[in-house]
């Protein structure tokens, strides 16, 4: 029985792990025009979608280092928080 809970939690959170990362990088450019933000990375330049919701779009200019949580539940790589500091 331990076993079937413990298979069933783990079902149940993987898709929330696999959606949800971090990236951290230096913030290349932001549109807010096209609700967009343009990450460097160490993979190279990453771009971002940015809602309305996003928390902590005045940390995301030119030039600042950030942590950018971000999430892919609909298969489009959308900013759930900006933290400043990288």
């Amino acid at each position: 029985m331990k076993k079937i809970v413990m298979t069933l939690l783990a079902l149940i959170l993987l898709p929330t792990l696999v959606l949800a990362a971090e990236l951290k990088g230096t913030v290349a450019k932001v549109d807010k025009a096209k609700n967009q933000l343009v990450l460097k990375t160490e993979q190279g330049e990453q771009t971002l979608e940015i809602t309305k919701s996003t928390k902590g779009v005045e940390h995301a200019k030119p030039g600042s280092k950030v942590t950018v949580k971000i999430n892919d539940k609909d298969g489009t790589a959308k900013v759930d928080e900006i933290v400043a500091g990288g």
